[in-house]
């Protein structure tokens, strides 16, 4: 699901920042809705602002919240930008933009760009649309309110699953991380370890998944070979696992963390493990992962 992230603009530090953000060179498109051209957008947001008076709090003792900055951030799967080249070129996510205003906020000023991001952990590349969103409804004149915290982050999500289905974009899947690419980046406690030579658990499960795996597919050429591979991991303190969805393998270290496949990389999904225990058919994999293997919840 494409990450939508809105955050209220209310203090005159965070409002220059936006501003130096959307008007930065290294910007790769801009575009502007109910506005009469972009290098203006300050001024003419200022100036409704100030005209329906919503430069001022909207109550006593409250801070004033000039206008809402949102973030559209496509995942690098879909980004034509990363290691992935997927389908959202930068036309394609400055249009995809262009109709979330219009289809949620059609009586609103908005001025947005478009910035490529790159993740310093691990490289991978995104597209992600900045959007300056005026508070002031030309319509009404009242005041952008899809109601506090939890419920308008709600509105937000339910409105950009719609989207994604109208592009035809990957949709969250409940339990699962958005962005498989960063599945693997690992965490700031694992590069330390890694900088003082030492092995992070999650390291370790991986490691000895692997050299299990391969001793499974050697040594036992018939049976369920993915419940002896539970087996012998047992044997090292790993307990293993399958997802209450059935999906994902999931692997409980000594120390009682449990670690999804997915984010243990490539190959450590039900089928890659399967395939390296030298289970060819679908027949075999189905069965070694039914009702026999353990349920993880």
């Amino acid at each position: 699901m494409t990450v939508i992230k809105q955050k209220g603009v209310s203090s005159a530090a965070h409002l220059r920042n936006l501003s130096r953000y959307l008007d930065d060179e290294r910007a790769l498109m801009r575009g502007t809705q109910n506005l009469s051209r972009f290098e203006n957008w300050q001024q003419e947001c200022e100036s409704t602002r100030r005209a329906y008076g919503h430069d001022e709090p909207g109550k006593a003792g409250a801070k004033a919240t000039y206008m809402m900055h949102q973030v559209i951030a496509f995942l690098p799967e879909e980004s034509s930008c990363s290691s992935r080249h997927g389908k959202m070129t930068p036309e394609a996510c400055m249009a995809f933009a262009r109709e979330w205003l219009e289809r949620y906020y059609p009586q609103y000023e908005a001025a947005f760009c478009l910035h490529e991001e790159r993740c310093a952990a691990d490289g991978e590349s995104r597209y992600a649309v900045h959007i300056a969103l005026n508070r002031t409804n030309l319509e009404t004149g009242n005041r952008l309110c899809e109601g506090l915290g939890a419920k308008g982050k709600g509105v937000r999500a339910a409105h950009m699953r719609e989207l994604d289905e109208r592009w035809g974009l990957r949709q969250l899947e409940r339990g699962n991380r958005n962005s498989m690419a960063h599945a693997m980046q690992p965490s700031k406690a694992e590069r330390a370890m890694a900088a003082r030579g030492a092995k992070s658990e999650k390291q370790i499960v991986r490691e000895r998944v692997r050299q299990r795996a391969r001793e499974v597919a050697r040594d036992a050429p018939s049976g369920n070979r993915m419940r002896e591979l539970a087996r012998r991991l047992e044997s090292d303190g790993i307990r293993m696992s399958v997802s209450a969805n059935g999906r994902q393998p999931v692997f409980q270290a000594p120390s009682g963390r449990k670690y999804r496949g997915y984010k243990l990389g490539k190959g450590f999904s039900l089928s890659g493990i399967a395939k390296g225990l030298g289970m060819e058919s679908a027949r075999q994999m189905n069965r070694a992962m039914g009702d026999e293997m353990e349920r993880d919840g």
